[in-house]
This record gives C-alpha cells, sequence and structure tokens, in this order.
C-alpha cells in the first residue's frame, strides 16, 4: 500500500476515491478530524493515480469527479473495489440521469425521425433526410444538412434500437467524462465522413447510425491507448466483438453499410489519437 496524497476537505477526497474507482485503481480513503489521506492499495498502480492526482489539483470541481460518486455507491465498497468500467453495474436509471445534452438530443431526432419515416420504410417521407442523390447535387445543391441527416434514419425496430442503444452507452461515456462539445465534433465529423464514403460505393439509398457508432467505438478504442490516463476503460474484448461484427458486414452473412462503418471507425480512431495527444500536451 502506498500513500497518495492528503487532502484537507473530505468529500472532495471522497469524489477523487469514488473517480479513481471507477478508473480500475485500487483506492482508498482513511478520514481524519482535519481532512483525508488516500492511498493505493496496488504499488504498480501508483504512477497513473499520480497523474490522475495531478490532474484532479488543477481542476477539483470538475463534473467528472462529482458524477463519479454517483457511479461509485458510498455504502457498497465491494461493488466499488470490482467497477472497472465506466459503465459496469449501472441501472437503467442512473444512465438516464448520467446521459448529456448531445446523446439525449440525437436520440430524439433519430426517434423523430423514425416515427415520421414509418420505420424508416416511407420513401417519401424519408427523402428530405437522405444523402445527396449525385455528385452533381453534392457538389451544387444548398441542401448541407444531407451531410448528415442520414445517421438520423433508421430501417426497422431492431436498427433502430441497437443504435440508439450503442450510442446512449458509448456516446455518453464520451460526454459524461470529456464533453458535449467532444461528443458534438465526433458525430459531426464521423457522420459526414461515413455519409460520403457509403454514398461513393453504393449511393445514396443507405440510412442509420451505425457508422458514428463505430466512429465513437474507435474514438474511445484510441484514445484510451495513447492517453497515459483515461477517463474511462471500455470492456475487454468488445473491440474485438465489433470488430467480428464489422468482418462479417463485408460478406453476405450480414449485409449491412459495410464502408459506412469502416470509414466511421477509421475516422474515429484517428480521432481518438489525435485528442488523446491534444489533451496530453494541454496537460502538459
Amino acid at each position: 500500500m502506498q500513500h497518495l496524497t492528503f487532502i484537507r476537505h473530505p468529500r472532495y477526497a471522497q469524489a477523487f476515491v469514488d473517480y479513481l474507482k471507477s478508473l480500475g485503481l485500487s483506492a482508498s480513503i482513511q478520514i481524519r478530524d482535519d481532512g483525508a489521506n488516500i492511498f493505493i492499495e496496488q504499488d504498480e498502480e501508483l504512477p497513473t493515480a499520480l497523474e490522475e492526482l495531478q490532474r484532479f489539483l488543477n481542476e477539483p470541481n470538475h463534473e467528472r469527479y462529482r458524477q463519479a460518486s454517483w457511479l461509485v455507491a458510498e455504502d457498497n465498497a465491494q461493488q466499488a473495489e470490482k467497477l472497472s468500467g465506466v459503465y459496469r453495474g449501472m441501472t437503467f436509471a442512473r444512465i438516464m440521469k448520467l446521459s448529456g445534452v448531445v446523446s439525449k438530443t440525437v436520440i430524439v431526432i433519430c426517434l423523430v425521425v423514425y416515427i415520421l419515416t414509418s420505420q424508416g420504410m416511407d420513401a417519401v417521407a424519408r427523402s428530405p433526410f437522405m444523402f445527396f442523390n449525385s455528385f452533381e447535387a453534392l457538389l451544387d445543391s444548398g441542401d448541407l444538412w444531407r451531410w448528415i441527416t442520414p445517421a438520423f434514419i433508421h430501417f426497422g425496430i431492431f436498427h433502430f434500437l441497437f443504435n440508439m442503444s450503442a450510442w446512449w452507452v458509448f456516446g455518453g461515456m464520451v460526454e459524461r467524462t470529456q464533453s458535449s462539445r467532444r461528443l458534438f465534433a465526433l458525430f459531426f465529423l464521423c457522420a459526414v465522413v461515413s455519409n460520403l464514403v457509403q454514398f461513393m460505393w453504393t449511393g445514396n439509398g443507405f440510412g442509420g447510425l451505425s457508422g458514428v457508432v463505430y466512429g465513437v467505438l474507435g474514438y474511445l478504442w484510441f484514445y484510451e491507448r495513447f492517453s497515459p490516463a483515461p477517463p474511462f476503460r471500455l470492456p475487454k474484448g468488445l473491440m474485438v466483438f465489433m470488430l467480428i461484427a464489422l468482418a462479417l458486414g463485408f460478406t453476405n452473412i450480414m449485409p449491412m453499410a459495410n464502408q459506412a462503418h469502416l470509414s466511421g471507425l477509421l475516422t474515429g480512431c484517428f480521432l481518438g489519437g489525435l485528442f488523446a495527444r491534444l489533451d496530453r500536451s494541454g496537460a502538459g
């Protein structure tokens, strides 16, 4: 066990310990009359804890520490010790509470479009949301919304529910631990790139948020990989599963908007590595 620091305000200390636990670190707290001692149980975790301590001292009022206290129940130490991912063990109500404005807004828009287009089956109703129908229209048209609106179209209940669930969890992970602006930038760039690439391969007969979802997963994957102290942890094996699903899409087993998925994933990976580098430079 290593002593990490002493914090005079016990409530701040508890929030910081809860945040360390949400990252999977073996942190513990000792409350005293004049403050609180914080310890790290595993010696090999000390360098990461020290980096997080410096970040906490620079911005102790950041929302990530208050939200970590919602994730790690103070009256359930056993559950807190086992918590190693941002959303592990969360209830539906807690996900609702932690979801930010961008996460919710995208879901509401998708729901409205889903209803207006009769589950994506009404060609006339979905026409205003479709991508440009030709390269000439892409270059000359003033319908700039078409660059992103195909992401709001879904075909059938399974398509809709799967994408909304994935967006809610993984998009919410970005928004909760980083910012709404970061998630909006991810949504916009991944939607534009994945829609354009899919159009170049198959024309404009496509729709869905899955290109953006793959982009968000790629972002989380590479940000966690290249950041020395990422504020989130993806469940083990998740990316392997998603890459297998991506590969199956290029077969006749699971036909889907494969180019949108792949280009979204690559865009997200690039942005994850880029923002990890930028955030590290800014922290330094």
